[in-house]
């Protein structure tokens, strides 16, 4: 053990909140954060949660730093995580291109990615253009994908 033991000592409010949030958040890294602060305030050390939860004490206490500074919201991921996808639904360029690529040719997704990749230098598998047009809501059944 080092140093003394660090706990976090919850309000009703708090508490209330944080059971809430533990019981209905969507992620599930999300509940097991708020879990980790709901142990601490019932007066489990660092070291007993991270056992517990088969993690390190330092990932631990960086979320018991996040939750003092800015409450339950401080325990949610941070957007912008993850590699970036290749086409955008938010780039219009992306859109039209595309929609341009499958008019000319909607029955091959084969020569899509081909010019795709010819044209704008965006190499990608035929299951990565398949998400982006399931995202804008075109149907993919029809098309031809092997």
């Amino acid at each position: 053990m080092r140093g003394t033991p660090r706990y976090i000592k919850l309000s009703e409010a708090q508490r209330a909140e944080l059971d809430k949030s533990y019981k209905q958040g969507q992620k599930a890294v999300f509940r097991q954060r708020c879990h980790y602060i709901l142990l601490s305030d019932q007066g489990k050390t660092i070291e007993q949660i991270a056992d517990f939860y088969q993690t390190n004490r330092m990932s631990i206490g960086k979320w018991f730093s996040r939750y003092e500074q800015q409450g339950v919201s401080g325990l949610k991921t941070n957007t912008g995580r993850g590699r970036k996808p290749l086409l955008s639904v938010d780039n219009a360029e992306h859109v039209a291109q595309v929609e341009q690529y499958l008019e000319q040719d909607c029955q091959d997704l084969k020569q899509t990615l081909r010019k795709l990749a010819e044209d704008q230098g965006l190499e990608m598998s035929k299951y990565t253009l398949k998400r982006f047009l399931k995202k804008l809501g075109t149907a993919t059944s029809d098309l031809d994908v092997d």
